[in-house]
């Protein structure tokens, strides 16, 4: 991003957080996930219906769903995604998801996809809590038994909503600290980013606050240069958790991780899930 980009632009580069891609109908495809493990779902937003998907666990549908290791303890997960697209861009991270046993919900914000409406500061937010109810009406599980995973943008949704519907486990992916970290990297100049951004689009205020008993995993691709990997340990450092850990995947860019390296971040996500890792 040019400086003459960002002088000319002042409040105007909110939309940098947002790049939806709309459409009529979703195609997720059935070569990892089976269609039988498929369900795509509507719930209630704000002023229309926000859409979804499940990926479910093999014992969590019918029979013939079958692809995937039986796992009656599957832990859920509500999967967060990133500011470009919709469910489809995102349903190869939610296809690794499912191969390791976990039931997976993934949903777009609102005007992404087929959801209602424009994306805004505050209506990602609200549309993040409204998910989060939704998987725990539907499953009958509170907050504190689901599994948030935030990748960039959407790790802004998920610790936006910490504190009113706290998780079991958080996870973020590749998540920016704030919008005047986001400034200096781009320009390389003392702004504030009050000239530049409408919105302070800020994740270390609410993980100071957040519940000290949640686990919180940090990750970020060492070589990222969309956001750069010091703002994960801005993360890290604000995050009031008590049990914690930043894991930098190397030689791994923006939001690639799962593509890139599936087999470096399995184990560590895993184990961090499920809460078994070994002391290191």
């Amino acid at each position: 991003m040019s400086l003459l980009l960002l002088l000319g632009a002042c409040y105007q580069l909110d939309g940098f957080f947002f790049n939806p891609t709309v459409v009529e109908a979703y195609s997720l495809g059935g070569d990892v996930i089976p269609t039988s493990c498929q369900e795509l779902v509507s719930f209630d937003g704000t002023g229309g219906s926000l859409y979804g998907a499940w990926a479910h666990s093999p014992l969590a549908v019918a029979t013939e769903c079958v692809d995937a290791a039986p796992d009656p303890e599957a832990p859920v997960i509500v999967y967060f995604h990133g500011n470009s697209e919709n469910i489809d861009g995102y349903w190869d991270q939610i296809e690794f998801f499912w191969q390791g046993g976990y039931e997976v919900f993934i949903f777009d914000y609102r005007g992404y996809g087929r959801s209602w409406g424009e994306p805004s500061f505050d209506g990602v937010i609200a549309d993040g809590r409204l998910g989060i109810d939704y998987v725990s009406e539907t499953t009958g599980l509170a907050s504190t038994e689901l599994i948030y995973v935030g990748l960039s943008l959407g790790g802004f949704v998920s610790v936006h909503n910490l504190v009113d519907t706290p998780p079991g486990i958080l996870i973020t992916q590749d998540m920016f600290a704030n919008t005047q970290k986001i400034l200096d990297d781009g320009t390389k100049l003392d702004m504030p980013s009050g000239w530049f951004f409408e919105q302070n689009y800020d994740n270390l205020v609410p993980l100071r606050a957040m519940p000290a008993e949640i686990p919180y995993l940090v990750t970020h691709g060492d070589s990222d240069t969309y956001i750069q990997p010091e703002h994960a340990q801005l993360v890290f450092d604000a995050a009031a958790a008590t049990t914690k850990k930043l894991f930098l995947v190397p030689g791994v860019d923006h939001a690639d991780t799962i593509v890139d390296a599936p087999e470096v971040l399995r184990p560590v996500l895993d184990c961090w899930i499920r809460q078994d890792c070994a002391e290191e």
